[in-house]
């Protein structure tokens, strides 16, 4: 698809969401998070529920060290995918951030400019105009991703015990 700028950019089809006025990108990193949330979440309750069929006698004990093997491999398999990605999402946090201080700064300083004489009204507009449509997104992506960590650091598990 063609972003603005004239430039080509790749994506997924589930990145896509399409409505008449509008085509919707959403992120790598905000797919593979709610991914990776829905697994480590189902795969904690298979390991409480055969730690419950086990207690209950409803399940023999070599087929219950077989089957919760297996569920803990892939747990720590998904944990191990989760904290890259907590990494990868900071990562992104930060840059965000820096990027939003940068253009906040630069209109400010734009602002001040105003302020002092230095710019006149129509250089303002023409900064606001071509500062504010890059900011508002970076703002709304630094909040979606905020919440995204919390939710994915909340999955995680403090420490990991194989028993």
């Amino acid at each position: 698809m063609e972003v603005p700028g004239g430039q080509i950019m790749t994506a997924k089809a589930r990145q896509l969401a399409l409505t008449p006025r509008n085509i919707t990108l959403t992120p790598d990193w905000k797919l593979e998070s709610e991914d990776t949330i829905s697994e480590l979440t189902l795969l904690r309750k298979r390991i409480g529920a055969l730690e419950s069929l086990k207690e209950s006698k409803e399940i023999e004990d070599e087929i219950y060290v077989e089957l919760v093997d297996s569920q803990k491999a892939g747990y720590l398999e998904k944990v191990k995918a989760a904290e890259a990605l907590a990494a990868s999402m900071k990562r992104r946090l930060s840059e965000v951030t820096s990027n939003i201080s940068s253009l906040t700064r630069y209109l400010v300083n734009a602002k001040l400019d105003h302020k002092s004489g230095e710019l006149d009204d129509e250089t303002l507009k023409l900064a606001q105009g071509s500062i504010e449509p890059t900011l508002r997104p970076l703002i709304a992506e630094k909040t979606d991703l905020t919440s995204s960590l919390k939710t994915l650091e909340q999955v995680l598990p403090a420490r990991v015990n194989i028993g």
